[in-house]
């Protein structure tokens, strides 16, 4: 039986750390994400799940067009939906590679989950959001701070 999961990565992206705020605008989602795709290696079967709360579903999502966008009010809403989807949806045998775009460390236990299940974890996080405990975890981080002319 052929790998179904070679060469596959799914990109989880908690929109509101990687951009270090609750109900972030449109332009500095754009922003984000522009960062995030110079600097995370991608592929053509890469799948993006973005997860917001419900109060920053539409600047999110004018500007992620074409990514699965989860929605979870609450404290911890949109970590809580990402959560569910690693495990509910097998990510550990449908892809190679899990990134995740948050340096929370509410992600540490399933980083370690999927390590354990062989799939190459890769935090990207924002230096001064990143969990000590998801960075040891994860085989690799990928720092998403801003350059300082889009800083200013």
């Amino acid at each position: 039986m052929r790998n179904l999961s070679q060469g596959r990565t799914v990109h989880l992206l908690d929109v509101e750390n990687l951009v270090g705020a609750p109900r972030p605008a449109s332009d500095e989602v754009a922003t984000m994400m522009s960062l995030y795709r110079r600097r995370v290696p991608t592929g053509g079967m890469d799948q993006y799940v973005a997860a917001v709360n419900h109060g920053a579903l539409l600047p999110v999502g004018l500007v992620l067009t074409g990514i699965q966008i989860l929605v979870r009010s609450g404290r911890d809403g949109a970590d809580e939906a990402l959560r569910e989807v690693i495990r509910l949806d097998r990510l550990d045998v449908r892809f190679e590679r899990v990134v995740i775009g948050s340096g929370d460390g509410v992600f540490t236990d399933l980083a370690d989950w999927l390590r354990g299940r062989g799939v190459d974890v890769v935090v990207v996080s924002r230096p001064d959001a990143l969990s000590n405990r998801l960075r040891r975890t994860a085989g690799r981080v990928i720092p998403l701070d801003l350059p300082l002319d889009l800083a200013a």
